[in-house]
């Protein structure tokens, strides 16, 4: 008599099946194990200060200072008290750059050359800084009155000055 034997044969698919199920739960759980380890570790936690260079400052604070003007030219509402800026080149170089000045300081200039010179434009006799200075010292004590009011009783642009003015003291610091 002959015995049979049954062999069950299994084929290659299901095992790779179950192989690759059987290793993306045992990563599944362990990586569930190793989440859960790190929430209760403990860090140690290092706070890192760094300092913006010259240069990187003085951008920040030239950018600040023109949203501070945009900002005030959309609530100031007297003329004498605008501030002007155009684009100028230094001589000798190519690069134009932003200057600013109030339009009371403009007129003043304006009228000092046009009594003074009449037709002819002498270069020497063109007036300085400071003779400009001396000539609009009171409209100007009128102007930081306005700004002050003004900063004052908007809060975005007190928000802006006191931007403005953090940025001048970091730069006033460097120079200490």
């Amino acid at each position: 008599m002959m015995k049979s034997y049954t062999t069950f044969a299994i084929s290659s698919t299901p095992v790779k099946y179950l192989t690759g199920l059987f290793t993306v739960v045992t990563l599944l759980f362990s990586s569930a194990v190793f989440a859960q380890h790190d929430k209760t570790r403990k860090y140690e936690q290092f706070e890192v200060l760094g300092q913006k260079t010259k240069p990187q400052l003085q951008r920040e604070f030239d950018k600040a200072k023109f949203d501070f003007l945009d900002m005030y030219h959309e609530i100031n509402e007297v003329a004498k008290f605008d501030v002007l800026c155009s684009y100028h080149r230094p001589l000798g170089s190519k690069i134009a750059k932003k200057t600013c000045e109030p339009r009371y300081v403009r007129t003043a200039r304006a009228m000092y050359i046009q009594a003074s010179m009449g037709t002819e434009i002498e270069l020497s006799r063109l007036p300085s800084d400071d003779m400009i200075r001396f000539l609009t010292k009171q409209t100007r004590e009128e102007s930081y009155e306005h700004v002050a009011a003004l900063v004052m009783t908007n809060p975005e642009l007190n928000k802006s000055f006191a931007k403005l003015e953090f940025l001048h003291s970091r730069l006033n610091e460097d120079r200490e």
